[in-house]
């Protein structure tokens, strides 16, 4: 059964929230949320690491089945309870296979969901901060190819790695538990930079070029109509304005958010 009493961004919004409070040692990890948001924000980019990378995330919602009947405990997919996300199938699973287009010059694009079954556990993670603690994310790297109307899931079991892309149930022995994420953030310090104006330039042609490469692949003629999102020369605008022009496309397109994590050295 679903959690009842929360949405997807309710979720996300706790999980971002503990990821700007998290207390890493120099680690940090910055949101950046579309414009409206930041508007209200005064000093937004002070959060903003000195280096760091970027990665992207988009929020589920998780169903918990448990009993013996449920479809992948009836065919021996698992041994006991497990949590189901589903894919939006809507015009052949398009924004999966939009994430999967993102994914392939953004390696750190990820699934989250929540791995507690209540809006109570809710509740208490979240006052307790242990949103994140009890989260499971998923990398899009790690999905199949979905070009068809069928009902596609991904399935994992509590406190277990590996998880399962379905129809056809394929085994991978990789995800990420929230508990892990100061791991998971320090495994990509190889990769990080100044933040900068040219940072932001790269991450906004890296937006750009996976929307474009979408668009080409769901209708080439809507791929030559310009957006006025991205249909920017980035060279004028500043960092601030780059990352926030970035994240309102990838918020529209793709429906997930930035967040960049480095250092404040």
């Amino acid at each position: 059964m679903a959690i009842v009493g929360i949405s997807e961004f309710t979720f996300g919004f706790a999980f971002l929230y503990e990821q700007t409070h998290a207390q890493w040692g120099n680690l940090k990890a910055a949101p950046v949320l579309p414009s409206l948001i930041q508007e209200q924000q005064q000093g937004w980019d002070a959060n903003l690491p000195l280096n760091g990378t970027d990665f992207y995330y988009q929020f589920k919602l998780s169903d918990y089945l448990s009993r013996s009947n449920a479809k992948f405990i009836a065919d021996g997919t698992y041994n006991g309870p497990y949590y189901r996300i589903a894919l939006h199938r809507k015009n052949s699973n398009q924004q999966h296979q939009r994430l999967r287009d993102h994914a392939v010059d953004n390696p750190h694009t990820y699934y989250v969901a929540p791995e507690f079954n209540a809006l109570e556990h809710f509740n208490t993670s979240f006052l307790a901060h242990e949103i994140t603690t009890r989260s499971r994310l998923i990398a899009l790297s790690d999905c199949d190819d979905v070009a068809d109307e069928a009902q596609h899931f991904i399935t994992y079991q509590e406190g277990v790695l590996g998880h399962h892309f379905h129809s056809d149930p394929k085994r991978r022995e990789k995800s990420y538990f929230g508990r892990n994420m100061e791991q998971l953030y320090g495994e990509s310090r190889e990769e990080w930079r100044a933040v900068d104006l040219g940072f932001a330039q790269n991450v906004f042609e890296k937006a750009r070029a996976s929307v474009l490469r979408s668009r080409e692949r769901e209708d080439p003629q809507l791929a030559r109509a310009a957006l006025p999102i991205m249909d920017v020369p980035p060279d004028r605008l500043t960092r601030n304005e780059l990352l926030n022009r970035t994240s309102d496309m990838l918020s529209a397109f793709l429906g997930v958010t930035l967040v960049i994590v480095g250092t404040s050295e």
